[in-house]
């Protein structure tokens, strides 16, 4: 009988993570959009056990902290891909990785430590609706490869936590730039008749501006995984964060968690990244003027916080010649992103056919 832990009442046997079903003893999993986790050998429910609070720390104080807690907080099967280098606690064997589509996943005895998540967003919408956003998805590419619609089919689509980091800031910055004030001056020129005309010109009348503004941010979110590219995860956002839940591991049930890559500190450098374009708007709206030229800033962040969450997609990965392409579906709000191939023979057959049919009119034009 595997060995269970007394906290959760959780089943731990061969490494995996299970939820034993109070009436037949199977594995529960998660049902996506409720608190329930749900057996599908006998169809009972139980409800998930605790209301965590949701937590943010102070920044400089986890940076002293990070590294304390054990990999083994989130509980779980640990595998590697060896193909992408991608991490992951699972509840159960992984075939082939969720996000490259590699068949080969290496069991990893020891993740190393880590900050654990204390807070995720459930997932909201089940794998047949995800599935279908697929087909829609796949059905609706032009030029796309006659075979992708059965590579569809053929691969699955994985449901995946992603780790993310939020950071909350209140800057304060000083800026050096140039306000430009648009007036106007009547010119004389000769039009193309010979003839004298007059217009009005604009020119702009520029003089120094400093100042400081003060920003500030709330939950700014950085994605802390490298497995996927950061232009195709951005493309889900916005996500509902006011409903984040405290961690509780069940809703972790038949999903795979990735153990994030991008540390608390490197992703602070990404979130600063994330806030100039609101700072440079802000001083701009400070100068004032016409147009606005911002010559320096200086940044100086203030009372940051952070914390550590989980949010829910599904995903799936194929290869195609070679290359791994990838499609996104925010498991909260259904929005969806993805790459794809493109099939040259049918970009080839289309511009020759439109140049035909350009020629075909010129010559009809001609012969009339």
């Amino acid at each position: 009988m595997a060995e269970r832990d007394p906290e959760t009442n959780v089943a731990l046997g061969e490494g995996k993570l299970t939820f034993p079903c109070e009436q037949c003893g199977s594995a529960l999993e998660y049902a996506p959009g409720s608190d329930q986790l749900r057996c599908n050998h006998c169809g009972h429910t139980q409800a998930i056990q605790g209301e965590r609070s949701i937590l943010e720390h102070d920044f400089e104080d986890m940076l002293q902290r990070i590294g304390r807690a054990p990999a083994s907080t989130l509980g779980g099967h640990s595998v590697q891909c060896e193909g992408c280098g991608a991490q992951a606690m699972l509840a159960g064997q992984a075939g082939r990785c969720a996000f490259c589509g590699a068949p080969v996943v290496m069991d990893v005895k020891e993740l190393g430590e880590i900050v654990p998540p204390e807070s995720l967003l459930p997932f909201g919408i089940d794998g047949p609706k995800a599935r279908e956003a697929f087909q829609q998805w796949v059905r609706k590419l032009w030029f796309a490869p006659n075979d992708l619609k059965r590579l569809a089919q053929v691969h699955g689509i994985d449901g995946v936590y992603l780790p993310y980091w939020t950071y909350d800031s209140q800057t304060t910055t000083r800026y050096k730039g140039l306000r430009g004030d648009h007036y106007y001056v009547t010119e004389s020129y000769t039009d193309a008749q010979g003839n004298r005309q007059t217009r009005q010109v604009q020119k702009t009348r520029w003089r120094p501006a400093s100042g400081t503004v003060h920003v500030g941010f709330d939950d700014v979110l950085v994605c802390a995984s490298q497995s996927l590219p950061r232009p195709l995860i951005e493309k889900l956002e916005p996500w509902d964060l006011h409903n984040l839940r405290g961690f509780e591991a069940g809703y972790l049930s038949g999903f795979i968690a990735e153990r994030y890559r991008i540390g608390l500190e490197d992703g602070f450098q990404v979130a600063d990244e994330r806030m100039q374009p609101e700072i440079r708007s802000a001083i701009r709206s400070d100068i004032g003027g016409d147009v606005q030229q911002i010559l320096s800033m200086q940044v100086r962040h203030a009372d940051v916080k952070c914390k550590h969450v989980l949010l829910p997609l599904w995903i799936s990965s194929f290869r195609y010649k070679e290359k791994v392409f990838r499609f996104i579906v925010n498991a909260r709000t259904g929005e969806v992103a993805g790459e794809r191939p493109w099939s040259v023979a049918k970009i080839v057959l289309t511009v020759l056919l439109v140049a035909a049919v350009i020629a075909a009119i010129v010559i009809v034009a001609k012969s009339r």
